[in-house]
């Protein structure tokens, strides 16, 4: 996974997350004195949220790349990968705990060659080193309740800097606290023989929680003003996120906080591997049948941390968006339990060819994932399941590639292929629908001026190239694939689908025409727009504008609305 993060593009977090680290070392370094950690400037974060994250990783990375080799975000991805092993080796100290080797070694496979997973594994700083922390933490919580009454104090530091990283990381890891509570009450129900006095729990829980809540205060600068409250703000405060990101969810744009309750689970469904899912269907068609052993209720806890979560955020429709990244952190514990139900499986067969043979069906479910990332590398996070058709199928109907992986092979392609044929004496300007992560790869290029453009205000923008991505471009235009307009002069594609496409401006009448509408002139405007369309006739924006140019009477219209003014 560290050799594969290399390929990996900028993700459009990553930017924000890298200036919030950078602003969390300034913070300490100067003791204080320096505060956008509390705050970060506006143009630094777009959505005025960055401090009610803790930032740890962010911290981690830019503390790391002070001393590697490697370029600013090669080194992220680094570490991101990193991380991503880290969640697969907990995940598989669980599973051994539970059933042994063969599980966890199933469990590894089931992560690794999961396309979602290991695509965000690769650059996504917010929800893998998330879903890692939280899988280690309930590992280490389950090993240390299951030590008492007779721990040492070397067994506390585990659990607790697992719970203090993960809140560190999101506030949510706050939900480890109250998750220790449920493991305690399953064990007295379904593990009689190991039940433990309240008064044997109760302080060493509580000594955890305490400790790890405060400790994830240390290196978060807004916690720290209060470690008490501030991070129970940040949790509301991120609960009732306020954002509203367009998503495409069954064919339709639609505003994440109108999402339907199915978005998530189906999200999940259509995303994961037949593999996967079938191992998860066979653990809980299975389980029921099981004989009652120390395990049981650790099983039981962790289907609890892996679908709780789940059907709570869906319960409580809170606004989540990008599939269902925002949940990643149940993977682990979801991969977890696909593994067993394998291995609960095998345990039913007794003959040794029908052993074989399934063993190799379940060697053949690991195939198709792994064809499709080595087909796809490195935009491996777009798989779909043929639930919805595959990923070419699901191309119109889902989004697809949200976090802007593929910008980084169309931004090398143009460094490659076009830059050298642009004078040094000469300044461009590149549009894009992903600016901030544009700018990034082209910092060394001082004749090359990035400007942020919506892709539906193409043609009112001043560019002589661009570079737009698919996020957020609207259905029907999508659908129609009207936005392969003339100029086109490649495309990072997935399935021969366009994700990010680079154009070069065919013609600027279109800006003249706008204008000259902007000015009051719109019968001057017309034959520049007729102009225009004649060269790029899928230009929807011109063509809308040329098809309410005259009244129902014929007359030519006095005002233009300008299209797509105000919209996203």
């Amino acid at each position: 996974m560290t050799l594969m993060s290399f390929w990996y593009g900028i993700s459009g977090d990553e930017v924000d997350m890298n200036n919030y680290g950078k602003a969390i070392l300034e913070y300490y370094t100067s003791f204080g004195a320096e505060r956008n950690a509390l705050g970060m400037p506006k143009n630094l974060d777009r959505d005025g949220v960055l401090h009610f994250y803790g930032g740890f990783f962010d911290l981690l990375a830019v503390l790391v790349n002070k001393v590697s080799p490697f370029e600013t975000y090669t080194t992220r991805h680094i570490l991101n990968a990193w991380v991503g092993v880290l969640g697969i080796w907990y995940t598989g100290k669980i599973c051994i705990r539970f059933s042994g080797y063969r599980t966890a070694t199933l469990a590894a496979w089931l992560m690794f060659l999961a396309p979602f997973f290991l695509g965000h594994a690769m650059n996504n700083p917010k929800d893998i080193p998330f879903a890692t922390a939280y899988i280690a933490g309930i590992y280490y919580f389950i090993r240390f309740y299951d030590r008492l009454p007779g721990v040492k104090w070397k067994d506390y530091i585990a659990p607790v800097m697992a719970l203090a990283i993960a809140i560190d990381i999101r506030v949510a890891g706050i939900l480890l606290i109250p998750f220790m509570g449920v493991y305690y009450v399953l064990n007295q129900v379904f593990h009689p023989a190991g039940r433990k006095g309240l008064k044997q729990v109760v302080l060493p829980l509580m000594a955890i929680a305490v400790c790890g809540y405060f400790g994830a205060s240390l290196l978060w600068p807004y916690a720290l003003q209060n470690p008490l409250l501030h991070p129970l703000k940040a949790l509301s405060e991120l609960s009732n996120f306020k954002v509203s990101i367009d998503q495409m969810y069954n064919g339709h744009r639609i505003p994440s906080p109108e999402l339907p309750a199915s978005y998530l689970l189906k999200n999940f469904i259509i995303t994961n591997t037949y593999i996967l899912l079938a191992g998860i269907l066979l653990f809980f068609a299975l389980m029921p049948f099981r004989k009652r052993n120390r395990y049981t209720a650790g099983v039981l806890f962790l289907i609890f941390v892996t679908f709780f979560p789940l059907f709570y955020i869906i319960y409580k429709h809170s606004n989540v968006y990008h599939a269902w990244r925002h949940v990643l952190f149940i993977f682990p514990g979801a991969a977890a339990l696909s593994a067993l139900g394998l291995g609960y499986l095998m345990d039913l067969i007794k003959a040794k060819k029908v052993r074989v043979f399934v063993s190799m069906l379940i060697i053949a479910g690991f195939l198709e994932p792994a064809y499709f990332i080595i087909k796809t590398f490195p935009d491996t996070i777009t798989y779909y399941n043929g639930m919805v058709g595959g990923t070419k199928a699901a191309y119109y109907n889902y989004e697809m590639d949200y976090y802007y992986n593929s910008v980084r092979e169309a931004a090398d392609w143009f460094i490659k292929n076009e830059l050298p044929k642009i004078p040094k004496t000469d300044t461009v300007i590149v549009g894009s629908n992903a600016e901030h992560i544009l700018s990034v790869y082209f910092k060394d290029y001082p004749n090359l001026s990035v400007e942020y453009v919506r892709f539906h205000e193409r043609s009112m923008r001043k560019w002589d190239y661009g570079i737009f991505h698919r996020a957020l471009i609207r259905e029907k235009v999508l659908q129609s694939q009207s936005w392969m307009i003339d100029g086109k002069l490649y495309a990072a594609t997935i399935e021969g689908l366009p994700l990010c496409v680079v154009f070069k401006r065919v013609s600027y009448k279109d800006i003249q025409a706008f204008e000259l509408v902007r000015q009051g002139k719109a019968e001057q405007a017309y034959p520049y727009f007729q102009e225009y369309r004649n060269i790029d006739p899928m230009n929807e924006i011109v063509d809308t504008v040329l098809s309410s140019f005259y009244t129902p009477a014929g007359q030519p219209q006095k005002e233009l609305r300008l299209y797509g003014k105000g919209q996203q």
